[in-house]
């Protein structure tokens, strides 16, 4: 008897039970990271009918509230856009647009969302402790139990505020400039940890890519986009200098500038702009350049960090970083990967000195007059904001000093700088948020043709490998489980359902759905005409008329892929362990642009209060014989290690060209050809894909020979982790000395390498080949 779907709590609800048509059910927690529409009613219920007393703060355009979910007690914000109106509901659908499909640990995560009558809602997780602004400027002297914000906590917090931003320039395929990075929109989760939240004026750009490619070739099916240019907006004292130029335009040199004075105001505990010091001291920025200039940069530090309770090389290189950020010229700022790796791997990143801001034009200057009010104190100040273009002159009658708080208007009220024009057309407040789905098994059968040979493109594993269209014309890659009763494969067929729907990453295969009706086991992916790496390295010699891969390629498919796995571990809530790291789970879209899939072995570990991981026992070593690390194949033990030797053997075949176990040769392990190179001293060019023809950079090409040696080192403490891999592929070559990169004893990596190469003399013996 067939079974139903089934929901639990609100039929909306992302948990569900499999069909099954033996009767055999099993429970997995499918999309519920993902967001959805939640009723009216149960944010109501929720919040208490919206009581005064739930209201965590409010902004521009509403207020946030907290709320209890009646179906399943979980705490969230909810953030109410009151009226609805044209700017109104372009924020709406900016936030619920740019948000939607956004997975990474320093992001605010969003719930869902809810449309009722006049209101627009969204729905995030809640931060415990609030935003940063509410921490970091509390007042000196105030409640005795108040504890200051300590130099560990600021660190972690600017770190990670450097991470979200660089994952959303750099890290999706399309790339998102926030536009309004300030202290108040960094929440705090309970570990103190950086979120960046409210993308109201968020927008989506191209990528500006650095290889040639047809306009065909970037015709990728697309979340919801907004306009691909928009007009500089934010909040005054984070805004750029140029956005007060005409015809200003945001990019990702905007939010670099807005985050260099969230660094400056983590370091020194002020506003960007705070009225309550003396004139010379206003606006921070003009004031720690001015220190900058007089060698006296420590003056600028938090009075309130007593001597010794931070490093003080950490907070040179801090304000430092926050000066470089905050140039003059938007072409002198770093980038955010930059920043990145200055905070994270100070030892390889050497920052440009910091020239002399007294030939620099102020950025805000200023002349005051108090004047009083009833009730109320009000120094009004006339500010000037310096472009060469056009000066901009208003007075501060928005910036209100009254009980000791310095209250802000954003720029977009007073100086309307991020009014977009309009389309003729209206626009919806509610995108097309695709988010991964149930999809009927009859919408399967249409848009595979009753799964034809036609559509048929491959045999992957137990997977069968079809194309086809959706009913909404979405062009998907649809992967049918051949043997949809067998329970190690219907185990792995769950695993990465769960998996994969929770990430988003530009060098990931992206999710769109999954149909489990009359016992099937299917998941569909977008699709693009493409090739598994595999089969281009190793199905194509100089004869054949194949796709070959130029050395440029390749290295920018080992860096992408570095990315990729480095967001695996590094930038999720939980430490993803893939497990299954090979050339034939790397598919190439046409551009040649990688995405990793096969995550039906990944594991998800848990990390606690301090950040670490929590390690599951699995004790079952699961993978692909030759890539698989030697101490995971003895313990089972899932580590992000074990990953790192996956992928240095990936750089060992991307490098030479050659399978990673192939039993044409009398080596049979590529890995240990490569270490014996190594051991004799032999030139490591001998090692280079023949059919490369000599074309490569050599020094690209060590650095990668070398680093596939290093991450399969017998011995994991010994490899390199993504981050330093990262930085390395970069042009960072300091790393290898940073890990102590010592070579290893032909007797040494046999011994410890013995399990692989029983396994591989067993197979010789049997002439499995």
């Amino acid at each position: 008897m067939r079974l139903k779907w089934s929901t639990f709590c609100h039929p909306k609800h992302p948990t569900f039970v499999f069909h099954d048509t033996e009767g055999v059910q099993f429970l997995e927690k499918i999309g519920s990271d993902n967001p959805r529409i939640f009723s009216y009613a149960e944010l109501f219920v929720g919040s208490n009918g919206f009581d005064k007393d739930q209201v965590l703060g409010s902004g521009g355009f509403g207020r946030v509230y907290k709320a209890v979910l009646p179906s399943d007690g979980t705490v969230v914000a909810v953030k109410c856009l009151i009226k609805k109106g044209t700017t109104i509901e372009k924020t709406f659908a900016a936030e619920l647009a740019a948000v939607a499909n956004l997975r990474h640990r320093n992001l605010v995560r969003l719930r869902g969302w809810c449309v009722h009558d006049d209101q627009l809602l969204l729905v995030y997780d809640y931060m415990p402790n609030r935003s940063l602004d509410r921490v970091l400027f509390k007042q000196k002297g105030g409640n005795k139990g108040e504890a200051v914000l300590s130099w560990e906590r600021r660190k972690r917090i600017v770190t990670g505020l450097a991470a979200a931003l660089f994952y959303l320039h750099e890290q999706l395929e399309t790339q998102i400039i926030h536009r309004d990075v300030k202290a108040s929109n960094v929440m705090l989760d309970s570990n103190f940890s950086a979120r960046l939240g409210d993308f109201g004026l968020a927008r989506w750009l191209e990528h500006d890519f650095n290889y040639e490619s047809t306009p065909s070739m970037k015709m990728k099916n697309q979340p919801f986009r907004l306009t691909e240019t928009s007009k500089i907006g934010g909040t005054i004292g984070y805004l750029p200098p140029e956005s007060f130029q005409k015809r200003a335009i945001s990019n990702a040199k905007s939010d670099v500038f807005s985050f260099g004075i969230v660094a400056l105001e983590i370091a020194s505990g002020r506003r960007a702009v705070d009225l309550t010091y003396p004139d010379d001291q206003i606006i921070l920025l003009d004031w720690i350049r001015r220190l900058s200039d007089e060698k006296s940069i420590l003056q600028s530090v938090d009075t309130r960090l007593r001597d010794g309770s931070y490093n003080v090389s950490e907070m040179e290189r801090l304000i430092h970083v926050g000066l470089i950020c905050t140039s003059y010229d938007p072409q002198s700022r770093p980038t955010m990967k930059r920043v990145l790796d200055a905070l994270s791997n100070k030892s390889l990143c050497i920052l440009p000195d910091l020239p002399l801001f007294k030939s620099h034009p102020l950025y805000i200057s200023l002349s005051s007059s108090p004047t009083s009010k009833t009730g109320i104190s009000i120094n009004t100040t006339q500010y000037t904001f310096t472009d060469s273009s056009s000066p901009t002159t208003f007075d501060s009658s928005n910036f209100v000093t009254a009980n000791g708080k310095t209250m802000f208007q954003t720029a977009e009220d007073s100086l309307s700088i991020n009014q977009a024009k309009y389309n003729s057309r209206q626009l919806s407040p509610v995108p097309n948020v695709e988010t991964p789905r149930e999809i009927a098994y009859n919408e399967i059968l249409f848009a595979t043709n009753n799964f034809s040979d036609t559509n048929r493109i491959a045999e992957i594993d137990f997977d069968t490998a079809y194309h086809g269209f959706l009913e909404n014309s979405h062009h998907v890659f649809i992967k049918r489980l051949s043997l949809p009763k067998c329970p190690v494969l219907r185990t792995r067929f769950s695993n990465e359902l769960k998996s994969i729907a929770q990430l988003r990453h530009r060098n990931l295969v992206q999710l769109r759905g999954w149909c489990t009706e009359h016992g099937e086991m299917i998941l569909v992916y977008d699709y693009s005409p493409s090739n598994l790496l595999s089969h281009i390295l190793f199905h194509n010699d100089r004869k054949s008329r194949g796709p070959k891969l130029q050395w440029n390629q390749r290295y920018r498919i080992i860096k992408s892929l570095a990315s990729a796995i480095y967001y695996l571990h590094e930038e999720w809530d939980e430490q993803v362990i893939h497990g299954n790291i090979t050339s034939s789970a790397i598919i190439l879209d046409p551009d040649t642009s990688p995405r990793l899939g096969s995550f039906s072995l990944a594991e998800f570990l848990s990390r606690n209060e301090q950040g670490h991981n929590q390690v599951k026992q699995n004790r079952v070593a699961r993978g692909i014989f030759g890539h698989m690390a030697p101490e995971y194949m003895k313990s089972g033990e899932a580590t992000t290690m074990a990953d790192v030797y996956s992928f240095g053997i990936v750089l060992l075949e991307v490098a030479t060209g050659q399978m990673a176990v192939d039993f044409r040769f009398p080596e049979v392990l590529l890995v240990k050809k490569v270490h014996k190179f190594e051991s004799q001293k032999r030139p490591f060019q001998e090692l280079a894909d023949f059919r490369l023809d000599g074309e490569y950079d050599v020094r690209e090409l060590m650095r990668v020979i070398k680093l596939g040696i290093a991450c399969t080192r017998s011995d994991p403490e010994a490899r390199p982790s993504m981050k330093h891999i990262v930085s390395i592929l970069d042009g960072f070559d300091k790393c290898f000395i940073e890990n102590g990169q010592m070579r290893e004893s032909t007797k040494e990596w046999k011994q410890k390498n013995v399990s692989s190469l029983a396994l591989i003399r067993g197979m010789q013996a049997l002439a499995i080949q």
